[in-house]
């Protein structure tokens, strides 16, 4: 699976934008403030609905216009009815987003109205500077590293998930309330705990099949000792979340709000008994968070027989010289698309200095960005 057609407008300071980006190695150069990034986050536009650099999505509109357009050709392979072969086909795919909040999304011809569906038609791993933060920042981006791959492992897991936010949300509002029914707080506990067990069983599953991956992708990076993964549920797994609710009831009604649940839970990265966030330099930190995303794309491919799409920012910057290599092996190796930003086109170009790596046939696509204007090579 790749994107094959790539169309921008009104996003930040790019020109009208065309491309055809490659199937696989599309190094992006530029000086800084060229429009680089700017054109990653067209194509995260494309593929979650939103920007990876701002929650304020009216500040990546273009001042001269009210509204940005991506639209992208997706191709990808799809089976044949009773299993004969498959068959490649376009899919696609449009985002379009308003000064004023509003949206528009359309996947083959057809409205939708979740993001989630973007996302199912375009998975995309996204590098860099924030994604050093995995390992250093609250719990809330690790959640969302491993959602990402239950997401799109677990089929079920969208529609779970989607149930037990709308449980969690009406069992807080009831806790607003200055008298509380217990039949009816009664009624939501028991869905929320059936449906947190449910998301619980699918992240542990997720971790017990990722965690091997990162250590080995890690062992060609920059080996780590002792490096091991512990999941928490989001409660004293001790007691059943049944026994923590009842134990929380108190606090629950002072505080308005559930405090435990797997709105909570927690993935943490150890190195021995401690934190590995305390115990690697940076470089070692950097090619940790590395190996974890890039082992969500080998585990997305092993599950789904389809690659993601690599998103990779400013990399000289955030990785040496040998870190990078490995990366662009890696790549190789994956046969996945990737977009890679950088600033020195003979630095990007010299990651694959043959027609091959490994068993990986490296096509490179290469695109400039000067002012806004993108153009290829």
């Amino acid at each position: 699976m790749y994107l094959r057609q790539l169309d921008v407008h009104g996003l930040r300071n790019l020109q009208s934008v065309k491309l055809s980006p490659g199937p696989r190695i599309n190094t992006i150069c530029g000086p800084n403030g060229s429009g680089k990034t700017s054109l990653l986050e067209a194509i995260y536009l494309l593929g979650r609905g939103r920007s990876f650099r701002t929650r304020t999505l009216k500040s990546i509109i273009n001042t001269q216009t009210d509204a940005c357009t991506v639209f992208g050709l997706v191709c990808r392979e799809e089976t044949l009815s009773g299993g004969d072969g498959a068959l490649r086909r376009d899919v696609p795919v449009g985002v379009s987003r308003t000064r004023s909040g509003g949206f528009h999304f359309k996947l083959d011809g057809e409205r939708v109205y979740a993001s989630s569906v973007l996302a199912q038609a375009l998975p995309l791993l996204l590098l860099n500077n924030d994604s050093f933060q995995l390992l250093e920042g609250g719990p809330q981006g690790r959640r969302q590293f491993l959602d990402w791959g239950v997401f799109h492992v677990e089929h079920d897991f969208k529609e779970i998930w989607r149930r037990l936010t709308r449980c969690l949300q009406h069992r807080n509002s009831l806790l607003r309330h200055d008298r509380i029914d217990p039949a009816e707080i009664a009624l939501w506990d028991a869905q929320f705990i059936e449906l947190s067990e449910r998301v619980t069983v699918e992240r542990k599953r997720y971790l017990d099949a990722l965690a091997p991956r990162i250590s080995q992708v890690l062992q060609r990076l920059s080996p780590v000792k002792d490096l091991h993964f512990r999941f928490q549920c989001g409660w004293d797994e001790r007691l059943s979340l049944a026994e923590v609710l009842v134990k929380d009831r108190q606090r629950d009604r002072q505080g308005r709000v559930t405090h435990h649940g797997p709105h909570r839970a927690d993935l943490k990265i150890l190195c021995g008994n401690q934190a590995a966030a305390e115990v690697l330099s940076r470089g070692q930190s950097k090619a940790l968070v590395t190996a974890m995303l890039l082992a969500q794309g080998q585990l997305y491919f092993e599950a789904t027989g389809r690659t993601c799409v690599y998103l990779l920012d400013d990399l000289p910057a955030e990785l040496d010289r040998g870190h990078r290599q490995a990366v662009a092996v890696f790549l190789g190796e994956m046969q996945a698309q990737a977009f890679i930003t950088g600033t020195d086109e003979a630095e990007l170009l010299s990651l694959w200095p043959g027609p091959e790596i490994g068993d990986g046939n490296i096509g490179q696509t290469v695109f400039h960005v000067e002012q806004g204007v993108v153009c290829g090579v």
